[in-house]
């Protein structure tokens, strides 16, 4: 059940963040299309895009992109040992990670509340809020922390727990 939420969030965030590319790609259709036959483009376009969507983009689908097992991985020397000393090393490397996007989490999310309490803005063509788009920072570190611990609960205990991207000729999903 546990396994199913955090893989159903990852999902979430993914399509969310597949939401905003196609977002990002109407106004940006649209603020060309103003530009040349109105001679006047969309204001703030480039902070809306480069302060939401992008943002977005970045960080909404991270747990999504672990949960398939495509980040960078460099294992050639790892693939040496025995069975054993690669799943001690595996589930060593998942709880670094954990730490490391724990803190991220942490942190960002205090970055957030306290935009959101100043109500913080940034001034460009126009003023435009920004706090709303620093939730996405904890939202796809918390994601793929949760993400992470859970396979690193997967290599601890399943013996047939394969940490390696699906062929994407033969198969949709790897874990």
């Amino acid at each position: 059940m546990i396994e199913r939420a955090v893989r159903g969030l990852a999902i979430v965030l993914a399509l969310f963040g597949g939401v905003v590319v196609l977002l990002m790609l109407l106004q940006t259709v649209a603020d060309v299309a103003m530009s040349n036959f109105a001679g006047q483009p969309i204001p703030g376009n480039l902070e809306i895009i480069s302060l939401y969507h992008m943002v977005a983009l970045v960080f909404l689908p991270l747990a999504f992109v672990e949960m398939r097992h495509e980040h960078i991985s460099v294992d050639l020397v790892v693939r040496l040992l025995p069975r054993a000393a690669q799943r001690v090393i595996l589930v060593g490397s998942y709880l670094v990670c954990a730490g490391f996007f724990g803190i991220l989490f942490y942190q960002t999310l205090l970055d957030a509340l306290a935009s959101w309490r100043i109500g913080e803005i940034t001034m460009g063509a126009i003023y435009v809020t920004i706090w709303p788009a620093k939730f996405a920072l904890p939202a796809g570190f918390g994601a793929i922390l949760l993400m992470v611990l859970l396979h690193a609960w997967k290599a601890a205990t399943d013996r047939d727990f394969n940490p390696v991207p699906a062929n994407p000729t033969t198969a949709d999903d790897p874990a």
